[in-house]
């Protein structure tokens, strides 16, 4: 039964991420935006404003780990000079609210995962911040033009964070997926002669669709790891119990006395 349950769970997990395959278009982000924690709306007349790219305001917060904090960025189209920088302000306004904590690589499509820095010791469970990443990409012209994402966030402890954030480096389909940032480094050199051509318009970036298959195939490789590591495990628990009824039954009959033969007195 538990193997039925676990195979069903598996087979709409993966329905769920070849519907958004299907997706022809990212049409609601710029050439990066934040995966996790989410960002705020994305609108093509904003993308270039400071600080946020996006004329909304705060509108939902995401909880976000005091300690071990790490951010997911999704990039459509090569991005350049990409820094990550925080604000503890409740609604900051301009760049110079923010304060720089990450320089990352030169990134190419697909999707990336990185290490935040823990905030101060004066910032507390309960306390607010936005995140920021500003970049350069030649995504709207034919020349390098700054971008803004921001994601707003609230701080909780490491013990009260429950939720699962896919954490795992995965480049362009013609490179391969690793979970530490040296090999994407690697991968941009070998791929961006290939991008590059395709970077001129918005039309030419990756795909929604491109994006979402990109991370299937590891999101299912570790569905699949798991789920051969619950039926090894089931095939272990039942082999201890069928152990266990066999040491029962074996005791009971060494205790049973024994019964004396006819003529016996």
């Amino acid at each position: 039964m538990h193997r039925q349950v676990v195979l069903l769970a598996l087979a709409s997990f993966c329905l769920f991420f070849v519907r958004a395959a299907e997706t022809p278009m990212a049409t609601d982000m710029g050439p990066a935006a934040f995966l996790w924690p989410p960002d705020r709306v994305w609108a093509a007349a904003q993308d270039n404003t400071a600080p946020c790219g996006s004329s909304a305001g705060v509108t939902n917060r995401t909880e976000f780990p005091l300690t071990n904090g790490k951010v997911s960025l999704v990039l459509q189209d090569e991005s350049y000079n990409i820094n990550l920088a925080i604000s503890y302000q409740n609604n900051p306004t301009e760049n110079k609210d923010f304060t720089a904590i990450e320089d990352f690589p030169d990134l190419v499509p697909g999707h990336e995962c990185y290490d935040v820095t823990n905030p101060p010791k004066n910032i507390a469970s309960g306390s607010n911040a936005t995140l920021q990443i500003s970049y350069l990409s030649t995504f709207d012209t034919d020349k390098n033009e700054t971008y803004y994402a921001c994601a707003d966030i609230t701080y909780v402890e490491l013990s009260a964070f429950k939720e699962f954030v896919f954490c795992r480096n995965i480049t362009a389909p013609e490179t391969t997926s690793t979970s530490t940032s040296t090999a994407a480094s690697t991968a941009t050199a070998s791929t961006s002669t290939s991008t590059s051509s395709s970077s001129s318009s918005k039309g030419s970036g990756l795909s929604g669709g491109q994006i979402a298959g990109i991370v299937i195939g590891s999101l299912v490789g570790v569905a699949l790891i798991a789920v051969g590591a619950f039926l090894l495990w089931s095939r272990h628990q039942r082999q201890i119990l069928r152990d266990k009824i066999v040491a029962v039954r074996m005791s009971d009959w060494g205790s049973e006395p024994v019964k004396p033969t006819s003529g016996q007195s």
